[in-house]
């Protein structure tokens, strides 16, 4: 009973019952009637401790199953929640096929060849080395083919596709967009914008001369480009190129793609004689493919696939719906894919599928 609690104790039960501390020393019986008020006081303490710690590891339970229950229920909602923003932030998906000397992707810093059949996110980079080539193809239809030394990059979300150009040159056959749509080529000077057409845009030396001393070339094939620069905007129609007082000369230093512009195909009128653009309905018929392959409907995708090798064997997607084709009916009818494959190395020697159209003509899965 030497411990100073026990003597606070004490004192503080004699003072709450009214009584004053003596100063003289308690007699025997009122010793021991402290002594016990002391015992029950500190057994009463202990209690309250015990029942405040176990109400406390109660609450932190329960606050820790709630927490596993809020957690688990909130990253629920996260993987729900998930594949719809993709969806709506993704955009198109792109597929990469490289070409001749190959190219290389870099995603969030990370470098790695390019290969066949790649998918590319939003935010990829795509270079090409000196003699290397590559096509991405859009499923929508469009398809961009990227020349030696070029620098792409690709981004946008929703109904928005944005090409970051920062070297070489790329040659593009963009599908008819629907409302709210936009396909968007930035350069380090100028801002190319279109709506379903064909055209190439480079970048070249700067020269004094020529746009004000700005980098970049836009020659269109078919449709209409709008090209932002310097706060102005410059609409530019097919068979013209941008800037306008010298593209003709400059577009002719720009490295080659292998998919070079052809002039305008000629029109189709119709019967009420106003013409559709033969361009625009190669990319209707692509993106009908494109998007009955997605349903899972091959035989769809086989016939506008085939209507689009029929009616314009020699357009700029005809390779790429050779290709796709192809895949189509490797595993439905490997012996016409045998055959196609055999037609598509005569005709495209060096395509971007040839190992693949290799394969499947020796049989190999």
């Amino acid at each position: 009973m030497n411990d100073p609690r026990y003597a606070w104790l004490v004192r503080k039960l004699l003072v709450s019952g009214g009584a004053s501390i003596a100063p003289v020393p308690p007699g025997p019986m009122d010793r021991a009637r402290a002594i016990a008020a002391v015992a029950q006081a500190i057994e009463t303490r202990a209690r309250r401790r015990r029942t405040a710690r176990w109400a406390g590891g109660a609450v932190a339970a329960a606050a820790a199953v709630v927490g596993v229950f809020v957690g688990s229920h909130a990253l629920g909602h996260v993987v729900a929640r998930a594949p719809s923003q993709v969806a709506s932030s993704g955009g198109p998906e792109i597929v990469a096929h490289p070409a001749a000397g190959g190219a290389s992707v870099l995603v969030s810093g990370a470098q790695a060849p390019l290969v066949e059949g790649r998918s590319l996110a939003s935010g990829s980079r795509i270079v090409t080395p000196p003699g290397g080539r590559a096509t991405l193809s859009f499923s929508t239809g469009t398809s961009v083919a990227l020349g030696e030394g070029a620098d792409v990059t690709v981004g946008g979300d929703g109904g928005s596709a944005v090409l970051q150009l920062a070297g070489g040159v790329v040659d593009l056959h963009v599908a008819k967009l629907g409302a709210g749509q936009r396909f968007v080529v930035n350069t380090p000077d100028a801002e190319v914008e279109v709506r379903g057409t064909q055209f190439r845009v480079g970048l070249a030396a700067p020269d004094p001369g020529c746009g004000g001393g700005t980098t970049t070339r836009v020659t269109v094939t078919e449709g209409v480009v709008v090209v932002r620069h310097a706060g102005v905007e410059s609409r530019v129609p097919a068979g013209e190129g941008w800037p306008a007082a010298c593209w003709r000369t400059s577009v002719s230093t720009l490295p080659p793609t292998d998919a070079p512009l052809a002039m305008p195909p000629a029109s189709r009128p119709l019967a009420a004689g106003r013409p559709v653009s033969a361009l625009a309905e190669q990319n209707d018929l692509f993106a009908k493919a494109a998007t009955a392959r997605r349903r899972g409907d091959v035989p769809g995708a086989v016939a506008a696939f085939d209507r689009l090798l029929d009616e314009y064997p020699a357009c700029p997607l005809a390779e790429g719906a050779a290709v796709e084709r192809m895949r189509l009916l490797r595993s439905t009818a490997p012996g016409r894919a045998v055959t196609l494959a055999q037609q598509y190395l005569v005709r495209y020697p060096r395509g971007f599928a040839r190992a693949e159209a290799e394969a499947i003509v020796s049989g190999l899965p």
